[in-house]
Formats: C-alpha cells, structure tokens, sequence
C-alpha cells in the first residue's frame, strides 16, 4: 500500500495567534497516515510548539528571487523556514497563481530553492470554471506539469521530496467537485505525464474536500491523498478526514 497524505492549508486563518496554537493543539498525532498542516507565517513559531510529535509544518510561500538572504521587503526564503523547522512548502496554489501573477519562472525557482534547503514541495495544479467547461483540464495540466521536466534528472532525494496536488479552481472552497470517475481519470492522467518525465511522485486531491467525501477519495489506488482548506480549520472534520486516508491503507 502507497503512504497516504493529509494536508490542511490553513490559509489566512485565524486571525489570532492564540487561536492558531489551540488548532494545533487539537489535531490528532499521526495514526497511519502522514499529516501536516500549513499556517500563516506569523503562526508558524506558535503552531510547531503546540503541534503533536509527527504532524509536519509547512508554509504556504517562499521567495523565488532567493533561497537565502538579501534585499527583498516582504520576502521569506527556504532557508529561513527550513531553520525554523518547516520540512516542505506549497508551491503554485491557484490563488498565488490568480492573486499574485506567479508564472512558470517563479513556480520554477521557488521549487529550485526548496530543494537547495531540503524543503519538500507540493506542487499545485488546476484549471478554472471555464477551462474545466471547454474540455481543456488535460491541456491545461499537461502546461502546469511541463515545468518539472527540468528536475526530471535531479537527484533521486530531491525528486522524492516532489508530491502533486491536483485542485480543480473551481472546486477550492465552493462546496463543488468533479465527480469520482473525473478525478480518477485526471489522476491517471497527470499519473502518465509524470511518468514521461521519468518521475514518480504522490498525487493529492484538493478542492472542498471534506468528512463526508473523504472516504470515498481514500478508496481511490489513484488518490494518495487529499490537500484540504476550510475543513483543516475544524478539528472533528480534519480528523475525520485523517482517518478515512489512514484506514484506506
């Protein structure tokens, strides 16, 4: 059986740094499947306090100008989360896509730059309303993965650090999702792109992933697990959602 994955994306919540760390608290120690959470960078300190032994931290940015330090307002680089105990990032959600104009030659830095300090990174990809209504998902995937062909012939430690979040736009926070077959069918497929790359890395769902339709995604052999947003801010949901993918294993 393949490690199965559970990911909350905090986001921009809470807004407290109290309540940050009560969240942490709550969540559950690792119980079959591997478990990390994303907050906000001001939360980080706080939240890998308060996190059990086993769940992992990660940040939702780093910069792409650098790995390091330097002269860059706002910026926090690889080498500072990784130093402060952050073992992975995202990288390329839609919303830093959509919000902030990040291009192929950004997300490729900021993947460079987390495996120059050991960072693993969970690469999003997804098309929109419109690209999912025309039929151009597999065109617009086989564009977002075509970046990772330049890491194809890394080191093995590093192309083992790689795992794909697949987050239809649309579905992110709108209580929408594909239905089951489309999502197997997508991971088949961003399965086989990979594959031509000569990499073999996990494939996540995300995309208003919740208690109810968890154990269904957690009987997929395609689905290695599932990048959650708003259910990650609730502590029975979030659970619940740990246990589906633990006990598909």
């Amino acid at each position: 059986m393949s490690q199965k994955y559970v990911i909350g994306n905090w986001k921009l919540n809470p807004a407290t740094v109290s309540d940050a760390a009560a969240l942490a608290t709550s969540l559950p120690a690792n119980d079959g499947c591997t478990v990390g959470v994303v907050p906000s960078l001001v939360h980080l300190s706080a939240v890998k306090s308060a996190l059990a032994d086993g769940i992992l931290l990660g940040v939702q940015d780093i910069a792409y100008k650098t790995a390091e330090t330097g002269a860059f307002t706002g910026d926090v680089s690889a080498c500072q989360v990784a130093d402060i105990g952050a073992t992975f990032t995202l990288v390329g959600h839609s919303e830093r896509r959509q919000y902030h104009g990040e291009s192929d030659e950004i997300l490729s830095a900021k993947i460079a730059n987390a495996f120059t300090h050991g960072l693993s990174v969970i690469y999003c990809i997804g098309e929109t309303k419109d690209e999912y209504e025309r039929g151009e998902t597999f065109g617009v995937l086989k564009n977002q993965l075509a970046i990772l062909k330049a890491f194809a012939n890394q080191a093995d430690a590093d192309i083992a650090k790689l795992i794909i979040a697949y987050e239809p736009v649309w579905a992110i926070g709108t209580g929408l999702t594909p239905t089951f077959d489309e999502i197997e069918k997508t991971h088949h497929f961003i399965k086989d792109e990979l594959t031509a790359f000569g990499m073999t890395t996990p494939i996540l769902y995300g995309g208003s992933v919740n208690d109810k339709n968890a154990p269904n995604f957690a009987k997929s052999d395609v689905i290695d697990g599932a990048l959650v947003g708003g259910a990650s801010l609730k502590t029975d949901s979030f659970t619940a959602i740990i246990h589906a993918f633990s006990q598909s294993k």
